[in-house]
């Protein structure tokens, strides 16, 4: 990269809080009692989090403060998600991870995507111990094109998966897994 390039790159966590809600805007109808969060760092493992949801859902982690009062998007987005199977074995046909934005209107804008990825992945699940397999599936989002935020906006995170039921997406509170992990560069 060249000195006169003024990028800087934010890496987020994926977690679940248990008892804290964001709310964004404040009318939401699609943040409206949030529990999935985007954090720059984890917070106390003893603060209570659920570690997993269900992977077919339309799972969004909004970070919900601002970064700057106008920035921009640019670069390679890069980062990874972690399925696992739950309860009994489990087939991943597909991921698509998003980088989004709310406004103050309530108004959701993808802004870049890796598109659906394929994959033909059985996660298998053991009975006897009760533990399934997981899986860390990496992702790059070429973000050519830069997006430009305000600081009315804020930045979400969405996960789809297409699987059976008995897929789960992890997001536990845990630096040793970093089970949901995105770098995003941005510039002001």
């Amino acid at each position: 990269m060249s000195s006169d390039d003024m990028r800087f790159y934010e890496t987020f966590y994926g977690i679940y809080t248990d008892h804290w809600t964001e709310d964004y805007p404040s009318s939401s109808t699609v943040f409206s009692g949030n529990h999935y969060i985007l954090v720059k760092d984890y917070i106390s493992d003893a603060c209570k989090t659920t570690e997993t949801s269900v992977a077919t859902a339309v799972n969004k982690f909004l970070y919900p403060q601002h970064i700057s009062k106008v920035y921009f998007v640019e670069g390679v987005i890069t980062g990874h998600i972690t399925l696992g199977a739950s309860g009994a074995t489990s087939t991943v046909t597909s991921y698509r991870v998003s980088l989004c934005k709310i406004d103050e209107a309530d108004t959701e804008t993808e802004l870049f995507t890796t598109g659906w990825v394929t994959v033909s992945d059985t996660l298998t699940w053991n009975a006897a111990y009760s533990v399934g397999d997981e899986r860390v599936y990496p992702f790059w989002i070429d973000a050519w094109e830069y997006e430009k935020l305000d600081e009315y906006e804020r930045l979400y995170v969405k996960v789809q998966v297409t699987a059976d039921n008995n897929c789960v997406l992890w997001h536990s509170n845990d630096s040793t897994w970093e089970d949901l992990k995105i770098e995003i560069p941005l510039r002001t």
